[in-house]
């Protein structure tokens, strides 16, 4: 019963990522039947589920941010390769495909890249990350027993092959693509093998203090999202970024463009994994980078207001999560000062 609140808190704010992005309506979910079945048992379930394995892995396996980004990008391949099936999807879905570009073999390589990534930031690493903020007792402790474990793995590739199997009974097409889905299992194998082999952060190594202040690092995250995902920049119309501006530097290249779109973020996510791995961050540290790379998802969903959609919920739901953070962790250092040990001064 200890663990009940801050397992809560990840089944419930995990999900909530479809409502931030548009991908699912919350006003359809709660009032049309077809859209409750879908939401409530496949696409809750495969948030929930995924989310708390991966926060257990990260502890059993006592690694730190860089794993958990690693275990992210399973996760990615996991959710839009083997069941939304958007790494294969024929309409264009970034603006570099414009014309037919980016796609390769049936597979849209732009879209791979950028929607992997961003559920490695965004749905998985910010729920667990805050979760390990506002819990910081928990940080060592495991939630899932042996058994429950083996449970959640049988339930998420129960959830995996079934729908395989229907797709496949009901569509020649789809069956036709099966070969393909050999890329996202690759990537779901890439990442855990990541995860495994990726040290924790050397804890005497931290960051020069003019790079460590939380609002130079607030920024390093808000461009860190900008740069990586400059290539679906139109999925978040906010005001500073002129709708179409940075597609456009994209789409001026051709072919080229699909090639760029696909391979720097790549570079990018490695770069990331690279620096937490090297790097011992404060608490605060932490929450600022995380902040930083919310920024743009949050301004979007407040831009679109669109209520029944319940982006604004969402988007609220998140902004209070970080500031029960930043409040525990300010809580947390006066203690210290004040000359009583927090129980995670540095991660």
């Amino acid at each position: 019963m200890r663990h009940a609140v801050p397992v809560l808190f990840l089944v419930f704010l995990t999900p909530c990522v479809e409502f931030l992005t548009g991908s699912t309506s919350l006003g359809a979910a709660l009032t049309v039947p077809s859209a409750a079945f879908t939401f409530f048992l496949l696409t809750w379930p495969s948030y929930a589920l995924p989310v708390l394995l991966i926060r257990e892995a990260v502890v059993a396996w006592n690694k730190w941010i860089a794993s958990l980004l690693a275990l992210g990008v399973s996760y990615g391949a996991l959710n839009e390769g083997l069941l939304a099936k958007t790494y294969f999807a024929v309409n264009p879905l970034s603006p570099v495909l414009d014309g037919g570009q980016g796609r390769w073999i049936g597979i849209n390589w732009p879209w791979v890249t950028e929607i992997t990534l961003f559920h490695m930031i965004v749905s998985i690493s910010v729920p667990v990350m805050l979760s390990f903020l506002i819990f910081p007792e928990t940080r060592h402790e495991r939630f899932l027993s042996p058994r429950t474990i083996r449970w959640f793995v049988g339930l998420v590739l129960f959830e995996v092959l079934g729908i395989l199997t229907i797709q496949s009974i009901f569509s020649a097409t789809f069956r036709a693509l099966l070969p393909l889905l050999l890329l996202p299992v690759a990537i779901v194998a890439l990442g855990i093998y990541l995860a495994r082999r990726l040290p924790p952060p050397d804890p005497t190594r931290v960051l020069p203090q003019r790079y460590g202040r939380p609002w130079r690092l607030v920024l390093a995250g808000l461009a860190f999202f900008f740069v990586t995902f400059i290539p679906v920049l139109t999925f978040f119309p906010v005001p500073f970024v002129p709708d179409g501006v940075p597609g456009a530097l994209l789409w001026r290249l051709g072919p080229t463009a699909a090639v760029i779109a696909t391979v720097y973020p790549v570079g990018l996510a490695y770069l990331a994994l690279r620096f937490f791995a090297r790097y011992s961050l404060t608490e605060i540290q932490c929450l600022s980078l995380l902040t930083g790379a919310m920024v743009m998802p949050l301004i979007t969903a407040l831009a679109v207001h669109d209520l029944p959609q319940g982006d604004w919920l969402a988007a609220a739901v998140y902004i209070a999560c970080i500031v029960v953070a930043a409040r525990r962790i300010r809580a947390r250092d006066r203690s210290e000062a004040a000359g009583r040990p927090g129980p995670l001064a540095s991660v």
